[in-house]
């Protein structure tokens, strides 16, 4: 697991990176918005916490931006007021919104959150490419299967056999054997 900090001070960070490390996450951290943008460019992320109040843009913006390219959750600590004007924005985004001051047990909780949350999305998303990668197929199998019944005047029961048996016979997948069809049927 690898974590960004962004906060401006090194007390800030020290504190961020001592829960996070005792948590066995790996840190990256940084001073300033555009350090935390430069890094987002040279690997991703699977959490981030973010302190208001940075030197060079109060870091909500940042968050949003992270949270965006990433396909992460993570922690916005802010004062109590910056916090309850923002909530919702970030809210929406993954983002745990938290007002100062907040101990470290709070701060433990809310990384454990996001750590399970994280590992959902991951799942989900997995299945996700998945059923989408089985649609993709799907089309193309319909699509040959539509070809085989108008250029061969097949039914579509015998146009869904023929493709089963030649992927069968030629060990290759159901979408191969439809795109090897189309390329041969629609070329024409």
């Amino acid at each position: 697991m690898d974590a960004l900090i962004v906060a401006s001070t090194p007390t800030r960070q020290h504190a961020l990176t001592d829960v996070l490390y005792h948590e066995k996450i790996n840190c990256v951290v940084c001073s300033t918005a555009a350090e935390a943008r430069r890094a987002l460019v040279c690997r991703p992320f699977d959490l981030f916490v973010v302190y208001s109040g940075l030197i060079d843009e109060q870091g909500n913006d940042l968050a949003v931006t992270i949270a965006d390219t990433n396909d992460c959750g993570g922690i916005y600590i802010g004062n109590s007021m910056s916090t309850e004007q923002i909530e919702a924005k970030l809210n929406d985004c993954g983002i745990i919104t938290m007002a100062l001051p907040i101990t470290k047990s709070q701060l433990v909780e809310a990384v454990r959150l996001l750590l399970v949350s994280n590992t959902r999305v991951r799942i989900l998303k997995a299945k996700n490419e998945e059923l989408s990668a089985k649609l993709d197929d799907m089309k193309y199998v319909n699509r040959a299967k539509i070809v085989l019944m108008r250029s061969l005047g097949y039914s579509e029961e015998q146009s869904h056999k023929y493709i089963e048996k030649r992927a069968m016979e030629m060990r290759m997948s159901r979408r191969k054997v439809a795109i090897e069809i189309l390329n041969t049927y629609e070329a024409n």
